[in-house]
């Protein structure tokens, strides 16, 4: 079994959110990969699994075709790794996504961000992780 290094990997194509996030996990002192593209966000994945993907950005945007695939293949590290999934998404977005349109997700991070949950959250998928590679 590869090598883990623990990480969070987040994928942002340019949206606002990304300082907030960093700033709260800095906080938290999480080493933290940032990608600008699927294609960036598969390939550092495939050197070493993250115990946490955090999609950022317009949620319309995680319809298209290659998040969809990104999330696919995620879904497979996630199986295997125990990677946890979330997208970041506001708390006035109508019913956040249909059912259909959920992309493979694990669960969803609401803005406006709180640390104790972000907390949380990047606790839990890291123990998610842990057991999931000592299994």
């Amino acid at each position: 079994m590869e090598q883990l290094q623990k990480y969070i990997l987040i994928l942002d194509e340019g949206s606002d959110d990304l300082q907030i996030i960093e700033s709260l996990l800095g906080h938290l002192r999480c080493p933290i990969v940032v990608a600008a593209s699927p294609e960036q966000a598969m390939a550092r994945a495939s050197q070493a699994p993250p115990y946490l993907l955090i999609l950022v950005g317009n949620q319309q945007d995680w319809s298209k075709p290659l998040v969809h695939q990104l999330v696919h293949q995620f879904r497979g590290l996630a199986n295997a790794y125990g990677t946890t999934i979330v997208a970041l998404t506001d708390v006035h977005a109508p019913s956040w996504l249909r059912q259909e349109d959920n992309p493979g997700v694990d669960g969803f991070l609401v803005k406006p961000l709180n640390q104790d949950i972000l907390s949380s959250l990047v606790h839990s998928a890291w123990v998610r992780q842990t057991y999931c590679s000592s299994h």
